[in-house]
């Protein structure tokens, strides 16, 4: 009962994350749009709009920066493996559709 009780306080009184916001972050993931976004992770198309429309709510939004601060790590690691043995890495991740 007390997960009950906390999913619906997080969905309910915690501040969501904008829109706006969410598609700042999708767009730092490399996707044009919620919408792309959703389709490649395989979520439902009428809840990717709803997601481009309200945002996310709070658990949801907490995950999903922590996807992009990984993100933002591994290409600051990718960056220094370049320099220094002069292989991108940027093509292999492209080729094999890696966000």
């Amino acid at each position: 009962m007390r997960l009950v009780l906390e999913r619906v306080r997080n969905h309910v009184m915690s501040p969501r994350m904008p829109a706006s916001k969410l598609k700042e972050i999708v767009a730092c993931l490399g996707f044009d749009s919620v919408e792309a976004f959703g389709a490649h992770i395989g979520l439902e198309k009428r809840t990717a709009e709803s997601w481009a429309r309200y945002g996310l709510s709070r658990d949801a939004g907490q995950l999903l920066l922590a996807l992009l601060n990984y993100r933002l790590r591994l290409l600051s690691a990718m960056t220094d493996f370049e320099k220094m043995t002069q292989i991108p890495l940027d093509m292999f991740f492209e080729d094999h559709l890696l966000p």
